[in-house]
């Protein structure tokens, strides 16, 4: 992996996520790129290089937010941990299999961050966190996994072609 070519790709992908993403809301629900791009990258490459992308993007996140840090690091972490497994290799094609993992991670996410979150002194909203916040965002972000698989897909590709390590 080179953090030459992974840092400011994350960087980045962490400042559209901070200043342009976080005004988007779909009835409660929020993309979140940097979460995409680390379970898809996972699940694409392989759970090492999920967990490296997830760790940093997530300290990215965390400087450029008010919470805690580390926070979003361990909650990326974890996810990406579940979307790097061969789980499901029979499901049929790896689009199935692709939203399966990518719907286990993001709940997965979204519970480490909450309860992260109420463990630091913050209060929360349980019913309201989950309902109206997590389950909407959980669904939108799977959704919208195949659609970032595609130019991840071709990156990794390209990088195996050139034998680059990103």
């Amino acid at each position: 992996m080179n953090l030459y070519l992974s840092l400011p790709l994350l960087t980045g992908i962490a400042l559209i996520q901070s200043v342009l993403l976080s005004r988007v809301s779909v009835r409660g629900a929020r993309p979140d790129l940097m979460l995409l791009v680390v379970l898809v990258w996972a699940f694409v490459r392989s759970l090492e290089e999920g967990v490296v992308w997830g760790f940093i993007g997530g300290l990215i996140l965390d400087l450029l937010s008010g919470g805690p840090l580390g926070a979003t690091a361990i909650a990326l972490v974890l996810a990406a941990w579940w979307a790097g497994q061969p789980w499901g290799q029979g499901l049929g094609p790896s689009v199935a299999r692709l939203l399966l993992l990518v719907f286990l991670s993001a709940v997965t996410y979204y519970l480490v961050l909450l309860i992260i979150l109420a463990w630091t002194g913050h209060t929360i909203d349980w019913g309201f966190a989950l309902l109206r916040m997590a389950g909407p965002s959980v669904i939108l972000n799977t959704i919208l996994a195949p659609f970032i698989r595609q130019p991840l897909g071709w990156l990794s590709q390209r990088i195996r072609r050139e034998g680059l390590n990103l």
